[in-house]
């Protein structure tokens, strides 16, 4: 039995278009379990017009608990989390449980986000087109990263490797660093047929996430010393980003060496070989005025997550070794 672990907070605006198309892709031994984490909006009442079951969080705890809880509760022996912010395309959870039937071996898997983002915007299509095509090379290998926007697993190897880390109060890096214990165990397959479409951010909702997330997930690499073979978080877009951060700097010393030139263009040069998988993906699935944009974009986004992992080493001997506070 398939069990569909979402946590809702003031989901009011997602939710329906959500439980509509699990509903309409719904599988004969399946549940719904919907955890609520204080919702103020609607969130609880809409749920009442559909076949699920609720969970109310007695004290805003976060999306972390709220999957366990979940968990706790489900009654399948396959957990599929997903966001309250996506909505689950065709064959996807069908899919979900052909995968575990044709790998029983298998504890996890993991499913990837469309190209085209729920919300319109160039900033939300840039998103959801660049975590595709840093996933979709990954197909039915293992990844270091696991999504429970749209992942599945074993309820007894969830429960059996810790579950989720309830220190993390927000959407943090929990999935981030439950992915570190599930490879130390067992692997997260990718498997691109099982997809959704995601609710991507904004320019600015963007920024601070990228902030806050870089900063712990610079945290948690210097608790882990692992890094991450797939996704945006990829050591190639690391480097990327210092390309960035340090072709900038390197403008300021213009009037102070002649070498700064030499070493700002050698620096330009690397961040588009970086790059460019990325780019020509976006030139030619959007077209070459959204790719050109994108490079900025980019650009921008790398020297803000430069600065925020600099932070990040920064702060962490200041911190409690796990979590950035707060």
């Amino acid at each position: 039995m398939i069990s569909i672990v979402i946590p809702t907070y003031n989901a009011e605006k997602y939710i329906p278009a959500l439980l509509d198309s699990i509903f309409q892709n719904k599988i004969e031994d399946m549940e719904v379990v919907i955890v609520d984490d204080c919702s103020t909006d609607n969130t609880v009442g809409i749920l009442e017009n559909y076949p699920v079951r609720v969970i109310k969080m007695e004290k805003n705890s976060g999306p972390a608990k709220a999957r366990n809880i979940g968990v706790e509760a489900a009654k399948g022996d396959i957990i599929f989390f997903l966001d309250s912010d996506v909505i689950v395309l065709e064959g996807a959870i069908r899919e979900v449980e052909d995968y575990f039937d044709r790998n029983p071996a298998a504890q996890c898997v993991i499913g990837i986000c469309s190209t085209e983002p729920l919300n319109k915007g160039f900033v939300s299509r840039y998103m959801a087109m660049f975590e595709y095509i840093h996933l979709i090379g990954q197909e039915n290998k293992q990844v270091s990263v696991f999504a429970p926007r749209c992942g599945a697993i074993k309820r007894d190897f969830f429960l059996e490797i810790g579950s989720y880390d309830e220190n993390y109060k927000g959407a943090d890096v929990e999935d981030f660093e439950l992915a570190r214990r599930i490879n130390k165990q067992g692997s997260i397959i990718l498997n691109p047929k099982i997809m959704v479409k995601h609710q991507f951010a904004n320019f600015r909702q963007a920024l601070k996430i990228y902030f806050r997330r870089t900063v712990m997930w610079v945290h948690l690499f210097f608790k882990e010393k692992q890094l991450d073979n797939a996704g945006p978080t990829s050591p190639s877009n690391g480097l990327s980003a210092m390309c960035a951060f340090f072709s900038l700097l390197s403008l300021f010393f213009l009037p102070i060496t002649s070498l700064a030139k030499p070493f700002f263009i050698a620096l330009i040069i690397l961040y588009v070989l970086f790059n460019l998988k990325w780019w020509n993906f976006m030139r030619n699935e959007a077209g070459l005025a959204f790719a050109v944009k994108a490079f900025f974009l980019n650009y921008f986004l790398g020297i803000e997550i430069m600065l925020s992992a600099i932070y990040g080493v920064l702060s962490y001997p200041f911190s409690d070794k796990e979590i950035l506070p707060g």
